[in-house]
């Protein structure tokens, strides 16, 4: 991509090196070439691993990491100073390579649920970056339950209501209600198996 090659040659990374994430972010949000050719330079390894993983081949994993890069580029100024870099930075890649399957009508070869994904996670070395993709993860997979299923496992999780309390909220049996939470609780458990203990404890 010429727009990330031409940044590589403008000037040297030097003391960018000892900048943490966020400090990084504030700079490429203002359009700093340095702080984004250091970002390149440190996520560049780690999510071409992660794309060379799934996708099998060398240049269909380059090209889709540096179409991550150069979207990073084009969109820097809409990020907000709370994003997590490296959270940004792994879901990207990980939507890059689900619209690569899609393209190619052959994902269900490779991808049986996002589970995989999370293995690879854990390569990424800041714990909270990992915790924050998997904790962006299942809340994706929660919007997309059935509304009243959906609704039970909310007031479950958030207002840590019972059976019966649940029930009467929604007008509805305590028996739907039971199984209802059960089967949210199986949806999202075949979809992140056990990376889904760490983040709910049902009942």
């Amino acid at each position: 991509m010429q727009v990330i090659s031409s940044i590589f040659t403008s000037r040297m990374i030097s003391d960018y090196t000892i900048y943490n994430d966020e400090k990084l972010l504030s700079l490429l949000i203002n359009r700093d070439d340095i702080a984004f050719s250091e970002i390149y330079r440190r996520y560049w390894p780690l999510l071409y691993k992660h794309a060379l993983h799934m996708l099998k081949e060398e240049d269909e994993s380059e090209d889709v990491v540096q179409e991550v890069f150069t979207k990073l580029w084009q969109k820097a100024a809409t990020l907000k100073l709370d994003t997590s870099l490296g959270a940004y930075l792994y879901v990207a890649t990980r939507n890059s390579i689900l619209n690569f399957f899609r393209k190619n009508q052959f994902h269900h070869a490779y991808l049986t649920d996002i589970g995989q994904f999370l293995d690879q996670a854990q390569e990424i070395t800041d714990y909270r970056i990992r915790e924050r993709i998997l904790a962006k993860l299942i809340e994706e997979e929660i919007e997309r339950l059935p509304p009243r299923m959906r609704e039970v496992f909310e007031l479950k999780r958030k207002q840590n209501l019972s059976y019966k309390e649940i029930a009467d909220t929604m007008d509805i049996s305590e028996l739907t209600v039971k199984t209802q939470m059960n089967k949210a609780i199986t949806i999202l458990r075949t979809k992140f198996g056990n990376h889904l203990s760490a983040y709910f404890i049902f009942f």
